[in-house]
């Protein structure tokens, strides 16, 4: 049985419950602008409209709020997050470069993707002491925006092709406490071609640095048959891989790593939602990694 195996058969049997945490509200603060024609203004929020997501209608679709009902899954995606900000800002932060860049994507489409990454930065945004920004770079099939039932704006492609000068335009705060969201923005003819440029290397880059504190989850393309998806993993420190349930085979989610880079975190979730709908029933999720996780020397020395 391959280390893969091992991790998603260890999953789907271990369902773990931490202790709730609280959201808290935080002042924000905007950054200084740069000389360079190809650096980035990264604001904190409070320069472009407030997006407004309805806890009532997250509750609807099974995600994460702070209601009693969405404790489950509250509890399910803690433990999901608390290895990812351990890479991030803990033990494992100096084996992993960016490791407040995560990518969430998938072997194929249609496998929770956006789910995933959606509950991920509600969690996030949920820390004391954290903020999270969600970028939808899923730009040819973007879904984040209507998950939330809020129209199409400027986004990460009015940036990357110039039509927006300053990322701080296409950054929204939400009226949910410390998070903020980049839409794909418009369909444009060079979405490939702006995914992959420069351009795009240091925004990420920008993000990485910027602040302290800021977590970036990205939702990304599947990685199987989308090139643009593997030149976006080099550019993060960690990826999440969603499998569904019953669906994914086990051969496609090993094609869908095999050209990942061996030093980035590569962690597995099992996503057990209903096919086809978000529902507060018939879900769970599972955590692990497989070949690819760098360990820190920390946790090395844990298990010698």
């Amino acid at each position: 049985m391959s280390t893969i195996e091992k991790a998603l058969n260890a999953m789907k049997a271990k369902q773990k419950l931490a202790q709730q945490g609280q959201p808290e509200s935080e002042a924000q603060t905007a950054t200084a602008t740069s000389a360079s024609e190809s650096s980035v203004v990264v604001p904190q929020g409070g320069q472009t409209e407030t997006l407004q997501i309805q806890e009532q209608q997250l509750d609807e679709l099974g995600m994460i709020t702070t209601s009693a009902s969405a404790r489950r899954i509250r509890d399910e995606f803690r433990n999901i997050k608390l290895k990812l900000l351990t890479n991030a800002f803990g033990s494992g932060a100096a084996s992993h470069k960016n490791g407040n860049l995560i990518m969430v994507s998938s072997a194929n489409p249609n496998e929770g993707k956006t789910f995933t990454a959606i509950n991920l930065a509600l969690s996030i945004a949920l820390e004391k002491d954290k903020t999270v920004l969600l970028v939808d770079a899923d730009v040819l099939k973007p879904s984040v925006m209507n998950t939330f039932e809020i129209p199409p704006k400027k986004g990460l492609m009015e940036y990357l092709s110039g039509e927006v000068n300053s990322v701080a335009d296409v950054i929204y705060p939400t009226t949910i406490d410390n998070l903020r969201v980049m839409p794909a923005g418009m369909p444009h003819d060079l979405s490939n071609e702006l995914l992959t440029s420069e351009k795009m290397m240091v925004l990420a880059q920008e993000l990485a640095e910027r602040y302290t504190d800021r977590v970036v989850v990205f939702d990304c393309p599947p990685l199987i048959g989308i090139n643009e998806t593997q030149v976006l993993a080099r550019l993060v420190g960690q990826v999440i891989v969603v499998v569904e349930q019953d669906k994914t085979k086990m051969s496609e989610v090993k094609d869908a790593i095999k050209d990942l880079d061996r030093d980035l975190a590569i962690g597995f979730v099992v996503n057990k939602m209903v096919r086809g709908a978000f529902s507060n029933s018939g879900y769970g999720y599972g955590y692990g990694y497989g070949y690819g996780h760098n360990e820190s020397n920390a946790e090395k020395d844990k298990r010698s």
